[in-house]
């Protein structure tokens, strides 16, 4: 059974600014980085400088997700880097898209599902990657290997 607009509301309202959005199934709104619980299952992030540099220019352009609960609990699902980067600057609030988990347990679990399809996507990305520069190195050397082994009549700005 998920919780209603109307039960994620109250949950953001204890805890956050009165500022928020209500869309389909989430709500984006503001948090002070003290109310916003850590996941035990969450790796803390080793490399926060680059996103600490954009944070003092720009400040945090992308929201992380929340998890809130019936109880009023809220626990942070993705943007760890952004958290701490936040908490580093000493900034207070930070934007958040709400979405609602019935306890502590399912937030660890949404965690958890994200992470894994964070590491197929990255994983899909680096392959890609090293597909295309295999192909195209290999058709450059193949270019070269060829006009090499031809006698060939080619104006050297070809080459």
């Amino acid at each position: 059974m998920s919780i209603g607009k109307s039960s994620i509301a109250r949950a953001v309202n204890a805890t956050a600014n009165k500022k928020s959005t209500v869309t389909n199934d989430s709500i984006t709104t503001k948090f002070s980085l003290d109310k916003i619980g850590l996941l035990s299952v969450a790796k803390v992030p080793d490399d926060i400088d680059s996103v600490k540099s954009s944070v003092s220019k720009r400040g945090v352009l992308c929201p992380v997700i929340v998890a809130a609960t019936p109880k009023g609990e809220v626990w942070l699902v993705d943007g760890y880097r952004r958290y701490y980067a936040a908490k580093e600057l000493s900034l207070s609030q930070i934007s958040a898209v709400v979405i609602n988990a019935q306890n502590k347990s399912e937030a660890n679990r949404l965690y958890t599902e994200l992470s894994k399809t964070k590491s197929v996507i990255k994983e899909t990305i680096i392959k890609e990657t090293v597909v295309k520069e295999s192909v195209t190195t290999d058709i450059h050397e193949e270019k070269f290997r060829v006009l090499h082994v031809k006698d060939h009549d080619l104006p050297v700005h070809l080459l």
